[in-house]
């Protein structure tokens, strides 16, 4: 029987002051974890497992076994709060690594010696929203892959970073977005992106980078336009932008 199965399953009256009385140490516990790791940005998804953990301890529980029920629903909460980082980790642990490879590819173009200080600060800001551009590129492509719960899941928890970037992906050309979906949401290597462009690999990465930085400028004016109150055109979609 699957989670979601036995989470549908009513509790009974008994069951229910069970779980009321475990909430304070399902809190305690989501605090305890969320000070360890300071991944405040799962905190709901922590609380939303630890209570999920409460209701199946709940309908699992036997009284008869004289184990007290706090003790019985710690070990499950603790797991379930495991669980749900670790799916979490290893998502953003990826997406950093998007945005060192991105890191690598971006040009300081700037000369310190002829350049104005707005000058500057404008290519230093670019730099960083090509480094932001591509971590938030590599999960939304994670979170498109994903499958069953832990897929519908991610795409539930970054909707709004999904919506954002297929936005600003519309307002590019068609080839930068094709290039920027193969590499984040396919997940080719530039070799094979090269293959499916026509080109050498060191000129597929050369799109990749001139693509990079346009979803970039795009991504900023989006959370721009948003702060003004602006309202997105339709979303072009991520999925089948690769086809041809």
């Amino acid at each position: 029987m699957s989670h979601g199965d036995r989470t549908r399953r009513p509790l009974s009256p008994d069951q229910q002051a069970l779980v009321a009385q475990a909430v304070p140490l399902a809190e305690k516990l989501c605090h305890h974890f969320l000070r360890r790791t300071r991944a405040h940005y799962v905190a709901d998804d922590l609380r939303s497992a630890a209570l999920q953990a409460l209701h199946e301890a709940a309908l699992g529980y036997d009284p008869a076994r004289g184990v007290p029920f706090p003790v019985y629903a710690w070990r499950r909460v603790d797991g379930a709060l495991s669980d749900t980082l670790r799916q979490e980790s290893k998502h953003w642990r990826a997406a950093r690594e998007d945005g060192y490879d991105a890191a690598e590819a971006v040009q300081d173009t700037s000369d310190l010696l002829a350049d104005s200080d707005a000058e500057t600060a404008a290519q230093v800001d670019g730099m960083g929203d090509q480094v932001a551009a591509a971590a938030v590129l590599g999960l939304v492509g994670r979170a498109l892959r994903a499958t069953g719960e832990e897929g519908e899941r991610l795409r539930a928890t970054y909707d709004r970073a999904i919506r954002a970037v297929e936005s600003a992906l519309s307002r590019l050309p068609d080839e930068a977005r094709r290039v920027l979906v193969l590499r984040h949401v396919e997940e080719r290597t530039w070799q094979a992106l090269g293959e499916a462009l026509g080109c050498s690999e060191r000129t597929a990465k050369r799109r990749g980078a001139e693509a990079q930085r346009r979803f970039a400028a795009a991504l900023r004016a989006e959370r721009e336009r948003a702060q003004g109150g602006y309202v997105a055109p339709e979303r072009a979609g991520l999925s089948g932008a690769t086809s041809g």
